[in-house]
């Protein structure tokens, strides 16, 4: 069955394209890949580089859990089947990934735990490795880039859907879901807070570092602004 049109328009909005070749591809060796992000993103340092590539990153992922919770499917891949693409909008140098629509696997939602399992490992920690392989960054400052997101999608449904909120976020808050990673990173950023207070308030520990990028500005709950 061909990938739907309307889901397609959908993910643009999160900056995923699929079926489509990006225009200005990053390299696929990783290594390579930072040096091309930190031109990209006028970074000064690959830190700051990998950062920014998990703000942008942020948004495949939470688009992730919107496949999961409203279309009862998302793509299953490994992070090295992605693709990402150099794009200018706004005025900003930003990125967008591609993902091709065979990957995409259709479940119920009783068996969605299993997909964010796989999202949060296989697509997200095992993507973290690997530039920390090459790169000194604190893995919590490249989840709070992730996870800022992905709470921000929580948030934004939590009226309309609170009982599959409520599940979605205790299975989320509960480090044995997340192993063989040792904790779970949700719990570790927003502890016992509920998750209008999480959204609506100072959260991250860690600065996202864009404020080290020339054409963006410190963000407004910034744990460091100056």
């Amino acid at each position: 069955m061909p990938f739907s049109a309307h889901l397609k328009y959908a993910l643009a909005a999160h900056s995923v394209t699929v079926d489509r070749p990006p225009h200005q591809p990053l390299p696929q060796n990783s290594r390579v890949m930072v040096d091309e992000i930190k031109h990209w993103s006028n970074a000064k340092n690959d830190g700051v580089a990998v950062s920014y590539f998990f703000r942008q990153y942020a948004l495949f992922v939470s688009a992730q859990f919107d496949l999961i919770t409203n279309h009862n499917g998302y793509f299953a891949c490994s992070w090295q089947e992605l693709r990402f693409d150099r794009v200018h909008n706004f005025g900003y140098n930003l990125l967008q990934t591609h993902v091709d629509s065979r990957h995409f696997l259709t479940i119920t939602p009783e068996n969605r735990f299993e997909a964010m399992h796989f999202i949060l490992h296989e697509q997200t920690h095992e993507l973290i490795a690997e530039f920390r392989k090459f790169v000194k960054i604190s893995p919590i400052t490249l989840w709070e880039n992730i996870l800022g997101s992905l709470l921000w999608f929580y948030a934004s449904i939590e009226k309309r859907q609170p009982r599959r909120v409520a599940e979605d976020m205790e299975w989320l808050l509960d480090s044995a879901n997340w192993q063989p990673m040792k904790t779970s990173y949700v719990q570790k950023m927003i502890g016992s807070l509920t998750l209008e207070h999480a959204v609506s308030s100072p959260l991250r520990k860690t600065c996202c570092l864009y404020k080290e990028l020339p054409h963006f500005a410190t963000c407004t709950f910034c744990p460091s602004p100056n």
